[in-house]
């Protein structure tokens, strides 16, 4: 009895571990950068359902015009991004906050930079962990005369630095990379994954769903991030959390939840899929740097997913063992269903 309570105890941590995001979130912010002479241009777009509440909030307020704020935010943008060309220091412009209007869940930020010069080394420095978070990270297309390139800022390096004289590289492992990052950071398309295979009987079902929900959101990553099929966040993100909440109450409810579950997997895949697209399009992509990233980026996924599943199923089958196998289920589910109508109603609110 003890041993199976605190199989039942470690999903419960494991699951609302993952409602970390309710309050602390890897943010992901998504970044554009133009270089024109010696004009730079700085673009950042973060999704407001991400951010600590307190930053969503003061965004909000400075997009709908709240003058004192929107100065407050511009002093922190000019102390927390500083850009350099050929060694040195460019002079901050304008800085501008759009978005996070009544029908918007993401948030721009823009600053205008003029270089004394407009050859040699672009060196761009990006802090925003006070404002956004300690574990705030940003994935950035760099666009110059010699190509595009694409740039990282995390935890363990704030800077950045290109040669816009140089032709520019592939930079393909920067979009396997945010691939993996925007899938093992995704907590609800995570939770999503733990509600599909839940009840999930043996391995042939395993693929089935795996496969079905992968054909799908490729599917719609390619359509989505080629500007095919455009669909604001505002609707994709509480779909998203509908999606969580109608499969997991399945899972509570249906006589039979497995039966017909890589349908559903299938289905509600292609709305994640249009949900992952919005990573991209947020960069502006064109041309060549478009396939690598639509390639790249997917594979990252795919890569992310395989990863998840190859640790949560062996941890599922380890707490479903003997009289936890009705149960445990069960727990999943509740807890996913729980966490994923917080979402949806807070997604409903902000967007």
């Amino acid at each position: 009895m003890t041993t199976r309570l605190m199989r039942w105890a470690a999903l419960w941590l494991a699951l609302i571990g993952c409602s970390d995001a309710l309050a602390h979130v890897t943010t992901t912010g998504l970044l554009r950068i133009e270089v024109a002479g010696g004009r730079v241009l700085y673009a950042l777009s973060v999704a407001l359902p991400e951010l600590p509440a307190a930053s969503a909030s003061v965004l909000i307020a400075a997009a709908n015009g709240d003058r004192a704020t929107a100065e407050a935010i511009a002093e922190a943008a000019r102390r927390s991004v500083t850009v350099g060309l050929a060694g040195v220091r460019c002079r901050t412009g304008r800085v501008r906050i759009g978005g996070a209007g009544a029908n918007e869940t993401r948030a721009t930020i823009e600053i205008d930079f003029t270089c004394g010069t407009s050859n040699g080394r672009l060196d761009i420095t990006e802090d925003w962990s006070t404002f956004l978070g300690e574990h705030y990270q940003t994935l950035g297309n760099v666009r110059t005369t010699g190509g595009e390139r694409q740039v990282t800022f995390g935890e363990a390096s704030r800077t950045a630095s290109v040669d816009i004289d140089r032709t520019a590289a592939t930079g393909w492992f920067d979009f396997v990379r945010l691939g993996v990052e925007h899938i093992l950071t995704g907590y609800d398309h995570l939770l999503f994954l733990v509600a599909l295979l839940a009840t999930a009987r043996g391995l042939w079902s395993v693929v089935r769903i795996v496969t079905a929900f992968t054909l799908a959101h490729s599917v719609t990553l390619t359509v989505g991030a080629l500007g095919i099929v455009t669909i604001p966040d505002r609707i994709i993100e509480p779909l998203i959390a509908a999606t969580i909440v109608w499969v997991a109450l399945e899972n509570l409810f249906a006589a039979e939840p497995d039966r017909r579950r890589w349908i559903w997997s299938f289905g509600f895949g292609l709305v994640h899929g249009l949900g992952f697209a919005s990573a991209l399009g947020e960069l502006g992509l064109k041309g060549a740097a478009l396939v690598r990233g639509l390639v790249g980026f997917n594979l990252g996924v795919e890569i992310g997913q395989l990863l998840f599943v190859a640790v949560f199923l062996p941890a599922l089958m380890w707490l479903a063992r003997g009289r936890g196998a009705r149960l445990t289920p069960r727990i999943a589910s509740l807890t996913v269903a729980t966490i994923a109508t917080y979402w949806l109603v807070e997604r409903i609110v902000v967007g």
